[in-house]
């Protein structure tokens, strides 16, 4: 069992978070060439200490040369590894492309060719790092394109994919692209600092002194649940690699507790990212594809019924056509109107949830439960507004809120109907704006 605890997982090289799971797709947001030299060579260092094949595809400002040699301080064998092909170093240009279209069919096949490869030769996995800092705004959705396949393919596979974006080079809509499209995003507090102020300089008028302290505490907020992302995904894997050991009852409850509370602590986290960057840019920023919307709706129930397993949530989905949605927030919509429906529904009754294109697009979750009193509507979807609920079922209020500003980001509205018979939050947004 020790020994499955140890494969399932590999050293990160990265103080913050000691060990990453096969199978991970993260991002890091860097402004200078000391960001990428600190992360990227410890990094590789542990790769290669843990016998895993390498590929690091680099540029400037560390391109390379530069990081051959500040591996190779590290890693005083560091030429013998390359000749003997553990571990391969190159420049973008000579990885990608540069000015053609992205194939990102063709870059995920090579990828893995590189992991077969890998095993086939005796090491425990591949490890790469990818600079897309070159990334410009013609390549921008092909290359998201990319990163959405590279999320979907490294699951259970003997790969770990890091992607490292220059963050003065994205703006704020490009930046949370990058958050969504991986499972967490290194950076340091000096990077968000600047990528905020920057953010909201360009998006807002002057504020007055009293606009000003509120956009001062949300940024702040904004910036500390950047920070806690890192050491919640460690516990988070903490928490897991215990569970692959040999725990008595007691001990397997604790463990499950703890991921348990991580996963509470990402969602709100979740949410004061979303209300700052609402906040700041006056709206959530949408990218809107023709695809993905079925199987965003589905994943969000599926984890929703994993972590309530006493819970029933029924799903019915109707969609005939396309919608042009951005499936990554429709799931976040649906996840928090159901979160909300398990908290203040009757916990004995059905969460019921329907999606259709009969009349435009049409999300609905309804339960049993109290009624809500009709002056409270319209006060329900304004931020840190929550019900009367247990102490450990309480959040930070931004659920209804951030549903509200996503329906708003899509040319949408949410209504709500509440009587005896049944509680229904509905979203709905006019075939006009289905972009069909």
């Amino acid at each position: 069992m020790q020994e499955e605890s140890i494969q399932a997982h590999a050293p990160s090289g990265i103080a913050s978070l000691p060990l990453l799971s096969w199978g991970s797709h993260i991002g890091q947001l860097f402004r200078s060439a000391d960001d990428l030299r600190d992360t990227l060579v410890p990094y590789f260092q542990a790769g290669l200490a843990n016998n895993e094949r390498c590929l690091w595809v680099t540029e400037a400002p560390f391109g390379a040369d530069e990081a051959r040699a500040a591996l190779r301080a590290v890693v005083p064998d560091l030429d013998a590894r390359e000749q003997q092909g553990q571990i391969e170093i190159q420049d973008v240009r000579g990885f990608y492309s540069k000015g053609e279209p992205l194939h990102a069919e063709a870059l995920i096949a090579g990828l893995l060719e590189r992991e077969r490869e890998a095993l086939a030769a005796g090491y425990r996995g591949l490890r790469t790092n990818g600079n897309c800092s070159w990334v410009g705004k013609a390549e921008w959705d092909d290359f998201l394109d990319y990163e959405s396949s590279v999320q979907e393919m490294v699951r259970g596979r003997r790969l770990i994919c890091m992607c490292s974006y220059r963050h003065d080079g994205i703006d704020a809509a490009e930046a949370r692209d990058v958050l969504d499209r991986h499972q967490f995003v290194l950076r340091s507090a000096a990077s968000d600092l600047a990528a905020n102020a920057n953010d909201t300089a360009s998006a807002k008028p002057a504020a007055d002194a009293e606009d000003q302290r509120e956009i001062d505490a949300i940024q702040a907020i904004a910036v500390l649940g950047h920070d806690l992302r890192n050491p919640l995904a460690a516990i988070g894997a903490g928490a897991r690699l215990l569970r692959l050991g040999k725990l008595d009852e007691r001990e397997r409850a604790i463990s499950e507790t703890i991921g348990r509370s991580v996963r509470h602590m990402t969602a709100l986290i979740d949410d004061i990212s979303d209300a700052s960057r609402s906040r700041f840019i006056d709206g959530i920023p949408v990218r809107l594809a023709h695809e993905g919307l079925e199987a965003a709706l589905n994943h969000a129930v599926e984890e929703l019924r994993l972590a309530h397993p006493q819970r029933q949530i029924d799903l019915s989905i109707s969609l005939t056509r396309p919608v042009a949605t951005d499936p990554v927030y429709m799931a976040r919509m649906l996840s928090n109107l159901v979160k909300n429906a398990l908290t203040y529904g009757s916990q004995n009754a059905p969460v019921q949830v329907t999606a259709s294109d009969t009349d435009g697009f049409t999300l609905s979750v309804s339960n049993q439960g109290p009624a809500i009193p009709p002056e409270m509507h319209e006060r329900l979807f304004a931020p840190f507004t929550r019900g009367n609920v247990r102490e450990e079922q309480r959040g930070l209020g931004l659920g209804l809120y951030i549903v509200a500003e996503i329906a708003r980001a899509h040319g949408g509205t949410v209504d709500l109907v509440s009587n005896d018979a049944q509680t229904r939050f509905t979203f709905h947004m006019p075939a006009s704006d289905m972009g069909n």
